[in-house]
């Protein structure tokens, strides 16, 4: 999988990717316990063997000792997963960042394969280390140059907050295909139009989209391409998404895949392996690391993945010719999500094969369709739920807390006006009169605090009674085209009948026409036989019998 590593370190390296996967952990203490068991070694000696993997090599004893190349090892792990490849030639890839408390951020380009991510390159910095991304963004894609033949559809998705004009412009010089998802607001001009106008305006109603050719600027940099736009039913946001591609060959729902690397950072952590309790703070050590749980995930991932294809053909076979009749071809609502991911799927495979005393099976990618359709949330989930009523409780903390700021800043204010008139020489007002003023000025701010609380409160109705405006426009328009469609839908079956009716009449006259002319001619040839009787009897008397007939030979 990585030739450019030496024996010692993909030794190393093999032991903790399948520690990882057979104990479901990247602690080093479970690793070296659980491994030394294995191995019968000491404990301590294996632990010094795995924690030397992720030193660099002025940290390891000796005068030849080295470090291992993380950079080195990206083209590689993408090289591995593209061998042995099953089915259409299309690669997903996306980018994203991530954060490990206020200890590192994580930048990585991940393969999206059947709901999990397999990482190829990543770059870990301290979390609050000041300057731009662009140099580590561009130094991983520079690693991938000629990895991928040129014959393959390959795109790499990445969220708004990435997005830049260098970006776009580096992965399309690479021969990819840019997905990059932008903000509602960002300026654009479609071909044949003359002014910019924001993209998200283009989209006003939910259930809608949109996709057109054109250029778009930001901060003053023009760029050229298409533009694809999603508004689902459910959704506060729409999908905004620029490329490189037609209109017509690129899908909106492809963005969708761009999840799964999210899936993948919480495979990483909580979610599976149990990374964000790590105690390292050097980066440089920690994107050792990161490679042994790459390979890990690579190796079960593929396995899952394989075993599930499998299992879908198997299932498709079956079913062959049993299409229920009646079934829209088109599904309606977001098809059922796997019991569980591939990547524990393959996980089981690899326990249960090392339980048995097998060999530990291998996998390559089985590719499957790609989204075609987004859908729509018609019922939000408990944890979408829960989020919102926290964000709107962190919202009204800190509303709460500028006010007792504010509040705060007008008492201290007073206090020193007050301080302020204690030092003055005794040449003052009387006291009465400075406690009324006192008190003219302590009922000012009282105004001045309620005005301020009401405008606010004024200012919450108005945007509530806006929201529910729009909401109910919406209603509105949503009736009248189902009202429109139900009409249509009526007329339609009216013509329908008018017409049944028409040709039903065409058919009867049809039916009695042709039930005259055979009367007619019934009549006809009647009279023919009555007039040739009346013939033969004046030619023939009565009393004249008829000659027989000869008999036939």
């Amino acid at each position: 999988m990585l030739p450019g590593l030496s024996k010692a370190e993909a030794r190393v390296l093999g032991l903790l990717s399948y520690g990882i996967v057979l104990f479901n952990g990247c602690g080093i203490t479970r690793l070296s316990h659980g491994l030394a068991k294995i191995e019968q070694v000491p404990a301590g000696r294996l632990r010094q063997r795995l924690r030397e993997f992720s030193y660099e090599a002025e940290a390891k004893r000796g005068n030849k000792r080295r470090e291992v190349k993380v950079e080195a090892c990206f083209a590689d792990l993408l090289r591995s997963v593209l061998r042995g490849w099953e089915g259409k030639k299309e690669l997903a890839l996306a980018m994203d960042a991530s954060t490990l408390g206020e200890r590192f951020t994580v930048l990585s380009i991940s393969v999206m394969y059947r709901g999990c991510g397999i990482p190829i390159a990543w770059k870990i910095i301290p979390a609050m280390q000041e300057g731009e991304w662009r140099p580590y963004w561009e130094g991983l894609l520079s690693t991938f140059e000629g990895v991928v033949p040129p014959d393959w559809k390959v795109i790499l998705m990445a969220d708004r907050g990435l997005y830049a004009a260098w970006l776009y412009q580096a992965i399309v010089k690479l021969g990819w295909h840019p997905m990059l998802r932008v903000k509602e607001d960002l300026r654009f001009r479609a071909t044949a139009e003359e002014t910019f106008s924001p993209m998200g305006l283009r989209v006003k109603r939910r259930g809608r989209g949109w996709s057109g050719k054109g250029e778009w600027s930001e901060h003053g940099e023009r760029m050229e391409g298409t533009v694809i736009i999603r508004w689902e039913k459910g959704y506060a946001e729409k999908l905004v998404v620029v490329t490189d591609l037609n209109e017509k060959e690129a899908n909106a729902a492809w963005y969708q895949m761009r999840f799964w690397i999210e899936d993948e950072y919480k495979d990483h952590k909580s979610g599976g392996w149990g990374w964000e309790q790590t105690k390292m703070t050097d980066p440089g050590r920690a994107e050792r690391q990161w490679l042994a749980r790459a390979v890990a995930m690579q190796m079960a991932v593929l396995i899952g993945g394989q075993e599930e294809a499998e299992e879908q053909e198997r299932k498709r076979r079956k079913a062959k010719g049993k299409r229920r009749v009646g079934k829209p071809p088109k599904p309606v609502c977001r098809p059922r999500a796997r019991e569980q991911s591939v990547l524990m799927a393959g996980q089981q495979s690899i326990q249960a094969a090392v339980a048995r005393g097998e060999e530990i099976p291998m996998g390559h990618v089985v590719t499957e369709e790609w989204p075609k359709q987004t859908y729509g949330v018609y019922k939000p989930t408990k944890s979408w739920v829960k989020k919102s009523k926290q964000k709107q409780a962190k919202k009204r903390y800190h509303k709460n807390k500028q006010a007792r700021t504010c509040q705060g800043e007008l008492t201290l204010t007073q206090d020193a006006a007050q301080e302020h008139e204690k030092k003055q020489p005794s040449a003052q007002p009387p006291k009465h009169v400075r406690k009324r003023e006192r008190a003219k000025q302590e009922q000012e701010a009282k105004r001045l605090l309620r005005q301020a609380k009401r405008e606010e409160r004024k200012r919450e109705q108005e945007e509530h009674r806006v929201q529910k405006l729009c909401e109910h426009e919406e209603r509105k328009q949503e009736q009248q085209h189902k009202r429109e469609r139900r009409l249509r839908a009526r007329e339609e079956r009216e013509q329908e009948r008018l017409w049944r009716l028409q040709w039903h009449e065409q058919i009867k006259r049809k039916r009695e026409q042709r039930l005259a002319r055979k009367q007619e001619r019934m009549a006809r040839r009647a009279s023919g036989a009555a007039a040739t009787s009346s013939a033969l009897s004046t030619i023939l008397a009565d009393d004249q019998p008829l000659a027989s007939l000869p008999k036939p030979p």
